[in-house]
């Protein structure tokens, strides 16, 4: 798991509130532990860490935390899902799943417990900030929704009031409180309620207009509102008014009727109604306005005053705020009466300034309130503030369609640009060029200067793109180190080449990076509108494939795109695929190319070269398969493939009755980069029993140049017994003073030094001083390429270890490699 903290000055990201408690349940310590500290450099002053669900449930009892970081695979009788099940609903602890996993099963089990976020390991110490941030920001207002709600919920039950909906069809009633009518035990469980059975409940008297109004809402969809009588024991008698209206059905909603019923039984119960209604009107946190027949204030509560920002008094007498004659249009208003008239209710989400002009957004609705003979007496408004609200939706707009570090936008919004770009393009007749930008070797920056260094360099690169572009152009941030820029109204094919070599040379301008003044280069592919295609998904496809092209030539420069690629990409990918098939299918195998020593004459090792039994092209060479397993990402398997294979040959020579001779297997720099590698290593030794020191494993150069990581895992290979060798010596520009501290007990020569000699003086003097070298530092040297009997006797004269090449053998599969001569001594 990696993590980034926030950049200074970057804005896109809240900062953390040290006050915040945040628990983590995870049972690995140190993955515990790193994001423990993960969340201290963000600024979450209160971390909490439990290893066990159980005494995480304990804890969020005593000590109840503001958000839970919960991974789901932890040891013990509950995992992580059963967990935060295990959290008392009234809490409202938003809950964030951990995995490195996202089986359907498992999402589907973890939807059930409404969680606030899922993160898939690894995730980016910014990604996780973010996530923490959206989660606090949804809790506070899906609290301050709730409150809402209850308070709604409260100023209805205060009225004695229900709300209720029948389905039609089914004549079944649902309400969101028992009223006395429709449960006459007041125990919504104990009755199921029923429109059928409502009405043998009213009195008889009653009957006959409750169920003509009941009928004409169902046929005619109007609005009904009737008084009635309900049955009750002995002389007492309750009264209830029922208001609804008949709802158009979908598929998901059928046909239903949705209205209030509310118990209007006698005085004192109103007056008890009333002085709970005016608790809600004095504590509720929305304004709650009484309006006279001219809509204007009689009464305010004082939330009304804190929203709007207008005082008390000064608000009497006058239109509320959000509906004042100089605020809207005059259809406006016509729309808000009309809608007062014909169903005694208007409500809208407005967006307005408060007194001190300041943006806010408000749902304002208005009730009409009838009087007894009918007539509108007064209305009720209710304000309430949505500025939150609408401020977090925006936020979540901006993240959906933004790139959260760069602030340019992101896919989504790029490719939404580039095809608005692609119609003007098309009415005007004009060209569209479409740009894909990659990093070149980007990976190496934050393998060495950190993921911090690599967002610094990000943020550069975005500015310089932006600062080297059109205002009409449009650059986002794909992901990664990749961008892509709409560039539209080029002329042709030449103003495309001039403006990607404007960005390459902008983006070489050295910037300061982790104190570091750091050049970078760039891949640039290009496709073209209406040249090459024709929608914005084939223009950004295409781009990418020249851009994968041009990192073929060399880097730093671009590429048009031309069907050819398209060929060579689908080749790529076919080839792919036979070969994970061919790796499944037991189609690799290996070949042996024997070492010879140059005292004895005798076979001193072999060297383990793959090869692939195509099932329709024959055998095939390393050439065939290294570079598209490096591409296609299967080199670790069959790397590891390999290393297995060489040590059970070895074990199978053994058995056989053979000596025990050293293999060695060429191992690539992703393998050693894998954090698994030397337990794959280890593994095969293990299960062969062969001795360590008979597998030999060859690195490149290249692969040690300052970097820390695989220098220490080299040091761990050779704690197991195993022999290390640097192959192709002399190719990769080593830094000698490192490679005397590095566990290495042999070099290789490449075959470039030795082609020509003795007659090449500069091979010969460079192929002596690399043996001189080596014999120096103690170690053995190993000459590669031998192919000619001149070579052989020039190397037998010099003070190398062993010889290797064609001249005595070529690579044979493991059955022959025993039937082989020694060769002739001739030594001095």
């Amino acid at each position: 798991m990696t993590g980034t903290p926030p950049q200074k000055g970057d804005s896109t990201i809240p900062p953390a509130n040290p006050d915040i408690h945040i628990m983590i349940v995870e049972d690995e310590r140190i993955v515990a532990l790193h994001l423990r500290q993960q969340l201290t450099r963000l600024g979450y002053g209160r971390v909490t860490v439990y290893s066990a669900g159980a005494k995480a449930l304990e804890a969020i009892l005593s000590d109840t935390p503001d958000l839970i970081l919960m991974d789901i695979h932890i040891d013990g009788d509950i995992d992580g899902i059963e967990t935060a099940a295990g959290i008392p609903p009234y809490m409202h602890v938003p809950v964030i799943y951990l995995s490195a996993y996202s089986e359907d099963q498992t999402l589907e089990r973890a939807k059930l417990t409404h969680p606030y976020g899922y993160l898939i390991k690894p995730f980016s110490e910014r990604e996780l900030h973010a996530t923490i941030q959206m989660a606090l920001q949804r809790r506070k207002v899906e609290f301050a929704l709730k409150r809402s709600e209850e308070r709604l919920y409260l100023a209805m039950k205060a009225a004695n009031m229900t709300c209720w909906e029948i389905d039609i069809k089914t004549r079944q009633i649902e309400t969101a409180d028992p009223i006395g009518i429709i449960h006459p035990d007041g125990d919504a469980a104990s009755l199921s309620a029923d429109l059928d059975k409502f009405l043998e409940r009213v009195a008889p008297e009653d009957q006959r207009s409750v169920k003509c109004a009941f009928e004409t809402a169902i046929k005619k969809g109007d609005f009904f509102d009737v008084i009635f009588r309900a049955k009750e024991g002995g002389s007492s008698v309750s009264w209830f008014r029922a208001q609804g209206k008949t709802f158009e059905g979908t598929p998901q909603n059928p046909r239903r009727i949705i209205g209030v019923v509310q118990d209007i039984t006698d005085q004192r119960v109103a007056g008890d109604r009333l002085r709970q209604a005016t608790t809600v009107y004095e504590t509720s946190q929305d304004g709650i306005l009484i309006l006279d027949q001219e809509l204007r204030i009689t009464s305010a509560n004082r939330s009304y005053a804190n929203i709007t920002g207008i005082p008390i008094e000064e608000a009497l007498g006058h239109r509320p705020h959000v509906i004042s004659r100089e605020t809207f249009p005059l259809s406006f208003y016509r729309e808000m009466f009309k809608s007062l008239e014909s169903r005694k209710h208007w409500h809208r989400e407005i967006d307005t300034l408060n007194a001190d002009g300041e943006q806010i957004t408000l749902m304002a609705q208005i009730i009409a309130v009838d009087s007894d003979d009918g007539d509108v007496s007064h209305y009720v408004a209710i304000i309430s503030d949505r500025t939150a609200i609408r401020r977090a939706e925006e936020e979540l707009q901006y993240l959906a369609h933004y790139d959260g570090l760069t602030g340019l936008p992101n896919r989504l919004l790029a490719i939404d640009r580039l095809g608005r770009a692609i119609e003007r393009a098309s009415d005007r007749g004009t060209t569209l060029a479409c740009m894909f930008i990659d990093i070149d070797n980007f990976k190496n920056i934050n393998d060495t200067l950190g993921h911090g260094a690599g967002d610094q360099l990000l943020v550069v690169v975005s500015r310089r793109l932006k600062a080297l572009i059109n205002s009409t152009d449009t650059v986002a941030r794909l992901g990664g180190d990749e961008f892509l820029i709409t560039a539209e109204d080029i002329k042709n094919e030449h103003a495309a080449a001039a403006m990607a070599a404007r960005l390459l040379k902008g983006l070489q301008i050295p910037a300061s990076i982790a104190s570091r003044d750091i050049s970078v280069t760039a891949s640039i592919g290009i496709s073209l509108f209406p040249d090459t295609a024709l929608g914005a998904q084939d223009m950004v496809r295409q781009a990418d494939t020249a851009m994968y092209a041009a990192k073929n030539g060399g880097r730093n420069g671009f590429a048009f795109y031309k069907s050819a690629m398209t060929e060579d990409a689908s080749h790529f990918m076919t080839r792919s695929l036979e070969l994970r098939r061919g790796l499944e299918n037991g189609e690799l195998v290996l070949f042996y190319q024997p070492q010879y020593c140059r005292q004895s004459g005798k076979m001193s090792g072999v060297e383990a070269l793959i090869r692939w039994n195509h099932p329709t092209e024959g055998l095939l060479g390393p050439g065939e398969i290294i570079p598209v397993a490096e591409q296609s990402g299967l080199i670790n398997e069959i790397g590891q493939w390999v290393v297995e294979e060489a040590c059970a040959q070895a074990m199978r020579w053994r058995d056989e009755g053979h000596k025990c001779v050293r293999v060695a297997v060429n191992v690539s720099v992703r393998q050693l980069r894998s954090d698994d590698f030397v337990d794959v290593v280890r593994t095969a030794l293990a299960l062969t029993e062969i001795p360590p020191q008979s597998l030999e494993l060859e690195i490149t150069e290249s692969m040690i140049q300052d970097d820390a990581r695989i220098i220490s895992r080299l040091h761990d290979l050779r704690k197991l017994g195993v022999s290390l060798a640097i192959d192709d010596f002399g190719t990769g520009f080593s830094c000698l003073g490192s490679i005397k501290s590095l566990p290495i007990e042999r070099i290789k020569i490449d075959q470039s030094f030795v082609r020509g000699i003795p007659e090449d003086r500069d091979n010969t003097a460079l192929t002596e001083a690399i043996i001189a070298l080596g014999r120096k530092l103690g170690m053995a040297v190993t000459v590669e390429g031998v192919e000619e009997q001149a070579q052989l006797e020039f190397l037998q004269q010099r003070d190398c270890t062993d010889f290797q090449g064609y001249y005595f053998c070529r690579p044979v599969p493991a059955a022959q490699i025993f039937n082989l001569p020694a060769i002739n001594v001739k030594t001095s």
